[in-house]
This record gives structure tokens, sequence and C-alpha cells, in this order.
């Protein structure tokens, strides 16, 4: 509805002359006490402010002059229009929000990086015909990245298991297991294929199963690259910058047949590193290898980590494993039993392995077997029930071998008397 010419004057009569606190008084006396209508698009929207109009100087405080301008106000004819916006020195800045507690603690423990390796109660079964294998039983394991790390354990211990799940050869039946942003549990077969070629290099224990008999040895670690798609100058960069990492350049145009089995294994590194992945596997790389050369090999691993930045897990079977990483794993039946570090001697080069056991989120523990033969020659055997303590500082858990109370069939039979009376 159109208004009159009459109510327009009395608005643009008090717009002019009117004092702003004179202004909004009629406006609250008049305005009705049902909420207003939404403006229709057949009402005309309130006039623009002149320029007189916004250089009029505001002698009364800015907080009573300044209203919302998301707030509808009331004309005087009763009809809803938008309040013009204030003046830009009569904007108002509000502060920015503090930081609630939870994002403040985590940035003050944000200096951990996540690990790159996480796995969290893993399980892999195996189903041969009607029979199940349980070959890793609750594995939780955590590798940094960059860091150098052994796998050992017994054969059947799961240790090539865990290995193959990691390098997407095989997949896991149940638990959690990502290495950096890929959830190798939850993957499908096209991101599994670009997983294994572009993320994770993986070194065999047989030399025959790493290289290509007919391709001499730039070849070799130039075939990955050419079926990720890399031009040749970038492969010709990177297979040199491999062989003078491993000290191979000057066999670069031999055969894997005229090489000795430490430097077809050197080879293997540089190919499984040919597509630079973030994170090296290598199961058994010495197993068919000497003492002297093992040692080579383990070097040339201790010297791509440390140079390219590359996390190597390895798995082998070799007993001073803990001289040439950063820490051992020890699996057992298809569990993290314990860790070991190497602490440095003073009487020696040699160095001090200690041992520790690993509890699980769970709670739960392996005890060293050593304790376990140890015990049972002292004592008898002990399976079954323990009792536990606890020190008043926590500082302390004791465990001891126990047996259930004995029930006499008197006392038995006393219960249940007890129990039909109460029924």
């Amino acid at each position: 509805m159109a208004e009159s010419p009459q109510q327009n004057i009395s608005e643009e009569y008090a717009r002019r002359f009117m004092p702003p606190e004179r202004r909004q008084k009629p406006a609250e006396e008049e305005a009705p006490a049902d909420p207003p209508a939404e403006p229709t698009a057949a009402e005309p929207r309130a006039a623009e402010p002149t320029a007189t109009q916004v250089a009029e100087p505001v002698a009364e405080p800015v907080s009573e002059a300044v209203t919302d301008p998301a707030e509808p106000s009331h004309s005087p004819n009763g009809s809803t229009q938008q309040q013009p916006p204030p003046p830009a020195p009569a904007a108002v800045v509000e502060p920015a929000p503090a930081p609630t507690t939870e994002s403040a603690l985590w940035d003050d423990h944000s200096d951990k990086p996540p690990a790159y390796v996480e796995a969290n109660d893993l399980f892999k079964i195996f189903k041969p015909a009607d029979l199940e294998v349980v070959a890793l039983r609750g594995v939780d394991l955590e590798i940094q990245g960059g860091e150098l790390v052994g796998i050992v354990g017994a054969s059947g211990s799961g240790k090539t298991t865990l290995l193959n799940i990691l390098a997407g050869l095989e997949r896991p039946s149940a638990g959690r297991i990502r290495v950096g942003e890929r959830d190798l549990l939850d993957i499908s077969d096209r991101e599994l294929v670009a997983y294994r070629r572009q993320d994770v290099g993986f070194v065999w224990q047989a030399t025959g199963r790493n290289l290509v008999p007919y391709l001499n040895v730039r070849d070799n670690i130039e075939l990955p690259q050419a079926i990720a798609g890399v031009n040749r100058k970038q492969r010709r960069e990177r297979a040199q910058e491999l062989l003078e990492a491993l000290q191979m350049s000057d066999k670069s145009a031999r055969y894997p047949s005229e090489l000795s089995g430490g430097e077809q294994q050197r080879v293997a590194i540089a190919v499984a590193l040919a597509n630079n992945p973030p994170l090296l596997l290598a199961d058994e790389p010495t197993g068919e290898l000497d003492t002297a050369m093992a040692e080579d090999v383990f070097r040339m691993l201790q010297r791509i980590n440390r140079q390219f930045g590359v996390t190597v897990i390895i798995v082998t079977h070799y007993a001073g494993i803990a001289r040439w990483v950063d820490r051992v794993i020890r699996i057992r039946d298809g569990r993290i039993g314990s860790e070991s570090y190497l602490r440095a001697s003073y009487q020696g080069d040699q160095g001090n392995e200690e041992e520790f056991l690993v509890v699980d989120r769970a709670g739960r523990l392996q005890l060293p077997r050593e304790y376990m033969e140890r015990f049972q020659d002292l004592n008898g055997s002990w399976e079954g029930l323990a009792s536990t303590g606890m020190a008043d500082d926590g500082g302390e858990v004791t465990l001891r071998p126990a047996s259930a109370p004995h029930r006499t069939r008197e006392r038995s039979a006393d219960l249940a008397r007890e129990s039909d009376n109460r029924g």
C-alpha cells in the first residue's frame, strides 16, 4: 500500500530537523505490539541518506545514535523499513574470539608429529581350506617418519605377515593400519596399486626377485621409473644419484650375474628407492649373505635412511641388528612383546642392548621368555592365574603366580542353602 503525501512529509521533516534521540522515541511509541510483517516487494524501500545527512555531526554518544543495521526499525506510519548503514567513523570492530581450552591444549602439544606408520589392534587370519591360522593377534605399533626400525622374531611369529601388510601385499582381517594418509584396511584395488608404486619400496630376501637378469644395473633402476611415466632425463639423474649413494657408480653397466650377493642387494635397494618412496621395507635382506656382506648391507640401509630421510623397516634374524637401527621391535606369537635400544658403552664400541616390555592400549603385555624359563626352573610350571599389586606411589606393579581359592563341598552347600532361604 502506498503511503499518503502527509505521511511522507512528516517523515521527511523528522529526518531533517528532529534530533536522533527524539526521532527514536516516536518510532518506539508508535510501534505495534505484534511483530511487524516482513516487507513485500510492493512496498517501497527507505530512501538512501544524502551526503548532507551523512556528514551531519552527531552530538550524542555513539552507543545511542548507532543501531544495528540488520535490525528493522519502524516508520511513523507503522511500516517496516531497513535502517541505513552507520557512518564509517561509528563502526565498532569486534575482537577476535579467544581460542578454546581444547584448541589451546592441542597447540601446546603439537610439537610431537603423528606417527607415519600406526597399527591398532591389528589381526590377520589365514583360512586354508577349513583351517584358520591367526598370524597377527592384536598388534599395536607406531613408527615415526624417518625412523630406522628392525623387527625380529622366531619363524612363524608374524613378522613377515606384518611386513606384507605394510607393503600392500596382504590385506588385514581386522583392526586399523595406517601408513601416512592411507588406511590400508579400507582401500580400493586402484589405490593399492598406486600405493605400491609410489609410497613404498620393497627388498626381497632372494636377490633373484629384486632384479631383472637381462638388464644392467642402470636399466634395473630406471625400469620402475619408466613404468611410473618419468622422462628419460629424470630417470638418468635419479639412477646416478642412487648409484653414488650406494657406491655402485663404477658398476652401472654390469649385469646382476656379474655382481656379488652384497652388490646385488645394494642394487635391489636402489631399485626399491627408484620412485623416491617415503617408506622402504626389507624382508631378510641379509638372509643369503655372510656376516661381512650383511653388515655392508645394513650400513647402506643406514646411509640411505640418513641421507634421504626415508622410513626404513627391516625384518631380520640377524643377532646384531641393534647396532644399525634406532630400535628393535620383538614380535612373538603374533603380538609385539618388547622393544630394545642400544645404550652407549664406554668399555667398547659395541654398546649394551636394553630391553623394555610393551604394554598395549588394552593393558596387555608379554613376559620375556627368559623370565618364564627361569621361574619354571626355580618354582615349577606357571600358567593361568596371577595376583597383582601396586606400590602406594603407583610407581611399581608386582605380579605373582596365584591359584584359585579352594572352595570345600560343605561351604558350597551352605551357600546354596543361603540362596534358597533368600529366595
